[in-house]
């Protein structure tokens, strides 16, 4: 892709993430400088969508991102983003102590997400924060309540599941929609860390909406993984 196309890409996706609604070429033209003019830009938004990377609802209406621009935007964020050394004293704190309630707690209300902490040695599931996936989902059908409610109930099973077999070389990966190994639910998202702890290995999850602030939530994990 070329380097303007992406960055292009880059900020509809950053913007429907700021925002919450479909993004235009005059919006950008707006907020961007990319070098070229509104009809410029709009003819990169068209050839975005035709690759599939972008939706547009009706002819007159902007545009928004598609799972496949999810994750072509957090594989970049995962290149870039480094560790944050500065989460909460009480996320510290209860990492270092291996209370994995407290820090469960901690993290979903610091991330906004529903979090979960597998401790593989205990073959123990920790979740908190399914208020906050309530509360940041756009719920367009009743279909889409019972998705979710039924991930929910099986988070426990397919956490465990997962986390026997998540390795990968960075130990750290995002799953967009229905690409998700544990939820089902299209309008969801999962970024997933496996690191060390003094009291053995974890694997971390935070789920929630496509449009989750990313870089803050893999930043988050990466600083789990540099403390082991």
């Amino acid at each position: 892709m070329p380097d303007r196309t992406f960055e292009i890409l880059e900020a509809v996706v950053a913007e429907f993430i700021r925002t919450g609604e479909a993004v235009s070429s005059a919006g950008l033209f707006g907020r961007y400088d990319f070098g070229i003019r509104p009809a410029m830009i709009r003819s990169e938004l068209q050839e975005l969508t035709d690759a599939g990377f972008l939706e547009q609802l009706y002819h007159s209406a902007g545009r928004v991102p598609s799972d496949k621009a999810y994750q072509f935007f957090v594989e970049k964020v995962i290149e870039r983003t480094k560790s944050d050394a500065h989460p909460t004293e009480k996320i510290r704190i209860s990492f270092r102590n291996a209370d994995w309630n407290d820090f469960s707690e901690a993290l979903a209300s610091h991330l906004g997400l529903l979090c979960v902490v597998d401790d593989v040695r205990e073959e123990a599931v920790y979740k908190e924060g399914l208020d906050n996936l309530v509360r940041r989902l756009d719920w367009d059908s009743p279909e889409e309540i019972k998705q979710v409610i039924r991930d929910f109930e099986e988070l426990d099973n397919r956490v465990s599941d997962f986390a026997k077999g998540f390795v990968n070389e960075d130990g750290l990966d995002v799953f967009i929609g229905r690409r998700s190994p544990v939820t089902k639910s299209g309008q969801l998202a999962v970024v997933a860390a496996n690191c060390e702890s003094d009291d053995g290995n974890l694997v971390i999850l935070g789920i929630g909406p496509k449009w989750m602030d990313y870089k803050k939530v893999i930043g988050t994990f990466k600083s789990f993984q540099n403390v082991g």
